[in-house]
């Protein structure tokens, strides 16, 4: 992550996971694109508020159907 990018989070989100350019929170705070939130919102399922919280039955439900039907494989 380059400087600008970093003073632009803010430190009152930090995840429990450290941050980086896979992490939800650090995403969302860049406007960038997040896969499992466009699936949630879509669906009408909650956002996980940080990469440490577990995914709902629902969610787990949603994203495996996901990957089972749109496998490239």
């Amino acid at each position: 992550m380059n400087e600008e990018n970093s003073k632009m989070l803010n430190n009152d989100n930090v995840c429990p996971c450290g941050g980086g350019q896979s992490c939800i929170v650090d995403r969302r705070e860049l406007n960038d694109w997040v896969h499992e939130d466009n699936l949630f919102l879509e669906n009408k399922l909650p956002l996980r508020k940080n990469c440490f919280q577990q995914y709902t039955n629902k969610q787990l439900k949603l994203l495996n159907n996901f990957y089972t039907n749109n496998s490239f494989c």
